[in-house]
Formats: C-alpha cells, sequence, structure tokens
C-alpha cells in the first residue's frame, strides 16, 4: 500500500518563531490575565443588571446599524478606488486617516463638522437632525472609525480580482452595473462578511471618539467602553466582568466573519468531462451577427469587413494595444471606428467598451469564478436555456454545471470562446485563441472560424504559421506600435513584409541594393534571382527565398548563430548576416552532427537563383 504523500514543512528560522511568539504573547497574555481577574460566578448577575442591558442596547443598535451604513458607503467607495487610474494612493491614505488621529481628535473633527456648532450645523438645524450628544452621534462616530476596515478590507479582495473578469465582461456587452451586481461583488462576497465583521467588532470597541462627540448619557450614549470606564472607578470587579462580555462579543463576532473561509466550497464529483463534435452550422446559426459585417478603421489601418485578418509581429510591437484601443479598453489620439461609427478619437464621443459590439478574447478566459459554464455564458445570453442549446452545438455539454474554478485551461480557454461568439458581435478579436486548447479541439475551432468568416469582421492575433494559412484573408504586420504592411495572405507568403513575417511564413527575407533587376548586393554578398517586376539599378530591394533554396558553401558570407538539431529529420541552421538579420537553411543531421558547426562560426553559403524572387522594398 503506497503511504501518504503530504506537503513538505516550511522550516521557519530559530530568530523568527521566538521573535513570532514574543508577538502572540503580547496579544495572548493580557487577555488571559484579564480572565483571571474576571470575577465568573457573578457574572450573570452582571449582566442581568439593568444598567448593563441598557449599555448593551446602546452598544448593540449603534454598532448595528454603524456597520449596515458602513458596508452601505465604504462597499461603492472600494469599487470606485479600483478604478481609479490616477490618485487611487491617495484615496487609499486618506481612507486610513481615521485610523491614525487621536481618538479625542477624530471627536473634535466630528464636532466641527456636524456638532452643534459645526459648518453643516444650518443645514442639520434646518432638516431637524441631531449629532452631538445624542444617539445618532454614537452612530456618526462608530462609523467614521469603522468605515476604514470595510474599504481596505475590501480594497484588498477586488486588488486580488482578475481585472480581465470585468474586461472581458464589457467586452461581450454586460453593462458595469451588471457586472458589478452578478460577477464582482458575489466574488468578493466573503470579503464583505469579513469588512462588516471588523466593522462591527470595531463599533463594540469604540470609546475616545464616542465620549469626545456624542458624550456619555445614561440610556442615550453611554456604550459598554464607556461604561466599564466608570465603573473601574467604582467597582473593579463589575469593570472586569463587563469586559469579559464584551471580549465574549468581540470573539463571537470575529468567528462569525471568519465563516465564509472555513466552510467548503460545494464541488461536483471529479470525473473525465468528454468534449464532443462541434456542431458548426447550429454554432453559426445561433452566434450570427444581427447585422451585416463593417469595415474596422483605427488610424489609418482599415481591417476589411467579412474576412479575418491576422495581425502578426514579435513581441512588444503592439498587437495587443492595437486590439485593446479598438475594443474600447484603451484610449488613444487615433480615430477607432466601425463602419461609420467612430467610437474614439479626437472629437469623438468615446463609446464604452460594452456598447460597442466589438468582442475582444484574450489568452486569459475571464470568466466569472463564481458560477458554472453554463452560468456564464448565459450572462451573455441572458437564457439559460440557450446558453445550453450552444455549449451542446460546440460540443462542450458536459461542461454545463462544471463552475468555472473546476475547468481546465483548454476547457475554460473553450468556454471562453463560445462565450464572445454568443455576444453575436460584429467585429471579434482574438488574441492567440488556441493557445491552451488541444489540437483535436482546436481543428474545431478553426473549421467554426473559416465557416463563419464572412459573418464579421475579425482580427486574429497569432504566431502561428497554420492560422495565418487556414483562417486569414489578409495578414497585418506591426512594428514598434504601427502597422506596416495589410496584404491579401498570398502577398504576405510571397513577399513578407518584415524579417520577423518571414520566419513566421516560413521563408528566407535579405534586404539589400539591386545592381539590376536579377541581382540583389546584400550584406552576405550578391543574390541572384528573379525580379517580380523591372528594378532599377541602386533601388532598395529585397530577396525572399525558401530555407531549402539554399546551402552551406559557396560565395556568399555569414556567421552561425544557432544549430537546432531535432530528434528526427534535418538539422537547422541560423546564419547571421548582419546586426538585424538573419535567414535558416536545413543540413542533414549527420552533416550538424559531424560538421563540426559552432555558433560564431564564420561559413559560406549559396541560395539558387531559380527559387530567389526580387521585390521592391516597402
Amino acid at each position: 500500500m503506497p503511504s501518504e504523500i503530504r506537503p513538505a514543512a516550511r522550516p521557519t528560522p530559530g530568530a523568527v518563531r521566538a521573535l513570532a511568539a514574543l508577538a502572540l504573547a503580547l496579544i495572548v497574555l493580557p487577555i488571559v490575565a484579564l480572565g483571571v481577574r474576571v470575577p465568573w460566578p457573578d457574572l450573570g448577575d452582571i449582566l442581568a443588571a439593568p444598567e448593563t442591558r441598557e449599555l448593551l442596547r446602546v452598544t448593540l443598535g449603534s454598532a448595528v446599524l454603524a456597520t449596515i451604513i458602513a458596508v452601505a458607503l465604504g462597499t461603492p467607495l472600494a469599487l470606485w478606488m479600483r478604478n481609479l487610474r490616477k490618485g487611487a494612493a491617495l484615496a487609499r491614505l486618506l481612507v486610513l486617516l481615521p485610523l491614525a488621529l487621536p481618538p479625542v481628535v477624530a471627536g473634535l473633527a466630528l464636532s466641527a463638522f456636524i456638532g452643534r456648532r459645526g459648518i453643516a450645523a444650518p443645514l442639520l438645524d434646518d432638516l431637524n437632525w441631531q449629532f452631538a450628544f445624542a444617539f445618532p452621534g454614537v452612530v456618526a462616530a462608530h462609523v467614521f472609525i469603522a468605515l476604514p476596515f470595510v474599504v481596505i478590507t475590501l480594497d484588498a479582495a477586488l486588488r486580488q480580482l482578475d481585472p480581465e473578469i470585468t474586461d472581458s465582461a464589457a467586452a461581450v456587452g454586460i453593462s458595469p452595473g451588471t457586472a458589478t451586481r452578478r460577477i464582482v461583488l458575489p466574488a468578493i462576497a466573503p470579503a464583505l462578511v469579513t469588512a462588516a465583521g471588523l466593522a462591527f467588532a470595531r463599533s463594540l470597541g469604540e470609546f475616545g471618539t464616542t465620549l469626545t462627540f456624542a458624550g456619555s448619557m445614561p440610556g442615550v450614549t453611554r456604550t459598554m467602553p464607556l461604561g466599564i470606564y466608570l465603573a473601574r472607578e467604582i467597582d473593579q470587579s463589575v469593570a472586569y466582568g463587563l469586559s469579559a462580555i464584551l471580549v465574549g462579543l468581540a470573539v463571537l463576532t470575529l468567528a462569525a466573519a471568519a465563516l465564509p473561509t472555513l466552510i467548503p466550497r460545494r464541488t461536483p464529483p471529479q470525473r473525465a468531462r468528454a468534449t464532443g463534435a462541434a456542431d458548426i452550422e447550429a454554432l453559426r446559426r445561433l452566434t450570427l451577427p444581427d447585422g451585416a459585417p463593417e469595415p474596422v478603421r483605427i488610424g489609418n489601418c482599415v481591417f476589411p469587413a467579412g474576412a479575418t485578418t491576422a495581425l502578426i509581429g514579435p513581441n512588444g510591437a503592439g498587437k495587443t494595444t492595437l486590439v485593446g484601443r479598438i475594443a474600447g479598453r484603451l484610449t488613444s489620439d487615433a480615430d477607432v471606428a466601425v463602419g461609420n461609427a467612430r467610437y474614439d478619437g479626437p472629437g469623438a464621443n468615446p463609446v464604452p467598451a460594452h456598447r460597442r459590439g466589438v468582442v475582444l478574447l484574450t489568452q486569459n478566459p475571464g470568466l466569472p469564478p463564481t458560477t458554472t459554464a453554463r452560468g456564464a455564458i448565459a450572462m451573455v445570453t441572458g437564457d439559460a436555456a440557450r446558453a445550453a442549446e450552444l455549449l451542446a452545438a460546440a460540443g462542450l455539454a458536459e461542461l454545463a454545471d462544471v463552475p468555472v474554478g473546476a475547468l481546465s485551461g483548454g476547457q475554460a480557454s473553450q468556454v471562453s470562446l463560445l462565450r464572445a461568439l454568443a455576444a453575436r458581435p460584429r467585429v471579434l478579436l482574438l488574441d492567440e485563441p488556441f493557445a491552451a486548447i488541444d489540437v483535436a479541439s482546436a481543428r474545431q475551432w478553426r473549421h467554426l472560424l473559416r465557416a463563419t468568416a464572412a459573418d464579421r469582421t475579425t482580427v486574429l492575433v497569432t504566431h502561428n504559421a497554420l492560422d495565418i494559412a487556414t483562417l486569414a484573408d489578409h495578414v497585418a504586420v506591426m512594428e514598434r506600435g504601427e502597422v506596416v504592411s495589410l496584404t491579401p495572405t498570398a502577398g504576405a507568403f510571397a513577399r513578407p513584409a518584415t524579417g520577423f513575417a518571414a520566419r513566421l511564413v516560413g521563408v528566407n527575407r535579405v534586404t539589400g541594393t539591386a545592381t539590376d533587376d536579377a541581382t540583389l548586393a546584400s550584406p552576405a554578398g550578391n543574390i541572384a534571382g528573379t525580379a517580380a517586376t523591372p528594378i532599377a539599378p541602386g533601388t532598395p530591394a529585397v530577396a525572399v527565398f525558401p530555407p531549402a533554396a539554399a546551402a552551406l558553401g559557396g560565395d556568399l558570407r555569414a556567421t552561425v548563430s544557432a544549430v537546432d538539431i531535432a530528434p528526427t529529420g534535418d538539422a537547422t541552421v541560423e546564419l547571421t548576416l548582419s546586426e538585424s538579420e538573419s535567414i535558416t537553411l536545413p543540413l542533414p543531421r549527420a552533416d550538424a552532427l559531424d560538421g563540426g558547426l559552432e555558433p560564431g562560426q564564420a561559413v559560406t553559403f549559396s541560395v539558387d537563383p531559380a527559387q530567389t524572387r526580387l521585390y521592391l522594398a516597402d
């Protein structure tokens, strides 16, 4: 029988353990000492005393009201702070200010604002509201002190929530209000409970601010802490008894606040969830946009309507930024328009992401974390039955009741892709959508995208030559944040616009100057070929040829930069021609192993003129 496997213990340095024990002792020992002094046999009589019941009534009543108000005000404040682009740090500093103020200063601040002679006194008098030395003043003091606990607790929870969750919700047309109500608040529900518990516990123990602002009027503003303060001057045993009652209330409150984190979440039984064959025709019918496809314009670049454009470029070229601007996640000075509708740019009234009809799907699925696969799609369709129909058509019916958190990476990617299509977008922006999907499933989704290409305008960010060859009608190439080329796919394969594009589609591209219409003077030497169009001598030009057209040995010069020997088949040698250009060529495996090629070695090579095409440089 195999032995049980457990996580290994994480060692803690001895000095850390000693200081941790000291810190814990500083918290626990004073409470233990207090427990020793409590007259436990008399605790029942103390609790039953009319004065105690009066203290509890004021204390609990003010704590409940203060907690409700603090949560009602603190939750919107935390949500607003999460969306702040500037000033968030200042807002968090201001929220923490009541915790740093001495209690008497906090009380004086409240008196200066809503006291009988405070700056808001004329308005309060007109409304016949009285705070100072009245029960509402106790509540106001407690709210002032407890509100930061609510805000910082929720702010911490919201900062851990993946921003892609709300961004993807906006992309599929879910309004900010609906996303907050149905996605964000359920996701931070445990933090809400904790925040309410901390606010209530803090209200129970509030003393100095209440005394300064509301006074200590029996039955009106005198709370348990004030009662304990007075009792210690008259009868310390009663003060210890009241303290024990207050500590007990605080412990119960904190325990209740911790319950959501202690109760395990129910998950369906773990079993294999098979995905089936997709019904492409049914999926096309269920995801067909309402209107005809329209071109997408950003700056001077226009992505054709009813077609798929592959957007390619090296890492950092700005592909994700560009699709983010089209989708409304990012703003810039460039015009963004779909058809005749301007969404962004100088003089335009910016259209928020959820109203654009433009769906952006990134590599991060961004599914709502507290629902199931069917629930995530139903948020878009507004109908659970249609969501189930979509899942069945996509071959994902068995995933319908699986919580989002229990989906595998590939399953989540497929559900998010289906969710994006469920919105019936006129414009679909896909950022490497098949990265986490297995080969068989990706084949089905490619089939769907091919079958529905004419229904909408699609921009596909990819580094996969298969996606370009099988899905794209056009190829847009980006460098340094700009689209430098937008051509039909056949042209992009025959005449790649950049070295990166050439490597991606599997050809070599060398720049230089034409000496005549059949020869290119390059950093490696003269490369002969056939000109696609007449090229005048001295004109910047490029030579394009497949890797198989090149071979080691010849009169062209280069340096070996890498040798990649595959487990089977030929090896690949990368040659550097200049600081910015390189080519690849195949080499028999035996020659690669026996030839002694090493990075940095100078070599010569040749290129077959019959397989080389010369073009004017763009």
